[in-house]
């Protein structure tokens, strides 16, 4: 049977961020007129890969890709990505992870993805957000003193790059902002209704901060160096006001 697997968005070349971390910046079509941009995260270990938050590339960068090691595994973080997980696992031999019923694109997972779990990168570890109405999880790399890679409820934004003026727009319409922030969208979508969207998550993002990180990398925005674990706790203190001493 042929499967019409959606072909690739447009997207950049493959950059190396961190030794053994490289990303690959991208786009997504939203609506006929409306693009944001989206990131592919690349962890490699040894020989081995790990492709987070998957992006199909064209065939010159799928080559480049290849370069850089053996692609073992591929891990959804969010709900509402996925759409070019089945091409990577249709056409590589590698293992696909992803929480329980985080089923809004095939495939199934190979492994699935559980705080506390095995995880693919040694060393590694997933945190979930036990209280979020869809599944979103965290993936902690203990690499370049600590990498915290997500999918949409923290972003960083230092400029609109990889979005069209739709695009741009859209996301300010929906209150994201320049910086780091817990994404005003996700929050509410993740809340379950007749919930708190200002308190629901809190313990979530309390033990999200008790991880030890320099950096971090959201599947939307920019990659953020350094700084990133005092930018976060910034961005969840103000997002939830209630939470107190987080760290």
């Amino acid at each position: 049977m042929r499967i019409d697997y959606p072909p690739p968005q447009p997207h950049g070349e493959i950059r190396r961020l961190l030794p053994d971390f490289f990303c690959v910046p991208g786009t997504i079509k939203l609506a006929p007129a409306v693009v944001i941009n989206r990131n592919m995260a690349i962890v490699r270990c040894g020989d081995d890969l790990t492709l987070v938050n998957p992006v199909r590339l064209r065939p010159q960068q799928e080559e480049k890709l290849q370069e850089l090691g053996c692609i073992r595994h591929a891990v959804r973080l969010g709900y509402y990505h996925g759409c070019d997980d089945l091409y990577y696992r249709d056409h590589f031999n590698l293992t696909f992870w992803c929480q329980a019923h985080s089923d809004f694109y095939p495939p199934a997972p190979d492994r699935l993805l559980r705080e506390g779990g095995d995880c693919p990168v040694p060393g590694g570890c997933f945190l979930e957000f036990s209280h979020s109405r869809y599944p979103e999880a965290v993936l902690w790399v203990p690499h370049n003193g600590g990498l915290l890679l997500c999918c949409d409820a923290l972003q960083y934004w230092r400029t609109w790059r990889g979005c069209n003026w739709w695009g741009r727009n859209l996301l300010r319409f929906g209150s994201m902002r320049r910086g780091m922030q817990v994404a005003p969208g996700w929050r509410s979508c993740m809340t379950p209704p007749g919930c708190d969207p200002l308190h629901w998550l809190e313990d979530d993002f309390r033990r999200l901060l008790k991880l030890d990180f320099l950096h971090f990398m959201g599947a939307h925005g920019e990659f953020l160096p350094d700084y990133a674990h005092e930018m976060v706790s910034a961005a969840v203190l103000k997002a939830y006001p209630g939470i107190g001493r987080a760290a």
